[in-house]
């Protein structure tokens, strides 16, 4: 990612209307040698111009590469950065993902998200609301996309 580039665009507020990305669990186990814990990976791929509200992942560790395209990303009160393909990122646990969209308005965005997260807590939140549970939306937001979701099944 060249700084600057980040730094000459603006910030972009969430915009509800953005379309969803899409997720696609590729892998959950257990880890074995750290008790209680279970990494889980899945494919993120965000359509030209999806964007994801302001969110956290539960208290899980979360490592990103990005596969195709570029996002951009902005963690708690740090400079959005743009990511493209072959960049990597991580969240910390607790941090804030205020911005997580496609870079582009044309082109399909993906990443491969792998979270670390404690198995029982893991294991709750999918089997009630799969692996979209994972994204815990800032409340502000909640709402907004319900109501989208709720067009979407109609």
């Amino acid at each position: 990612m060249v700084f600057s580039e980040a730094a000459n665009m603006e910030e972009p507020t969430y915009d509800p209307t953005s379309p969803f990305p899409s997720l696609e669990v590729l892998y959950k186990y257990k880890l074995l040698n750290t008790p209680d814990k279970t990494i889980l990976g899945m494919k993120v791929t965000f359509p030209p111009g999806a964007a994801t509200p302001p969110h956290t992942h539960h208290g899980a560790f979360v490592a990103v590469h990005v596969l195709t395209g570029a996002v951009l990303n902005k963690m708690n009160d740090d400079p959005m950065t743009i990511k493209k393909a072959g960049d990597s990122f991580y969240e910390a646990p607790g941090c804030r993902h205020r911005i997580s969209d496609n870079a582009s308005k044309t082109e399909e965005a993906s990443i491969i998200a792998t979270l670390i997260l404690d198995t029982e807590k893991m294991d709750a939140i999918i089997e009630k609301e799969g692996a979209a549970g994972l994204v815990l939306i800032d409340e502000e937001y909640r709402e907004a996309v319900m109501e989208q979701m709720k067009k979407l099944q109609a």
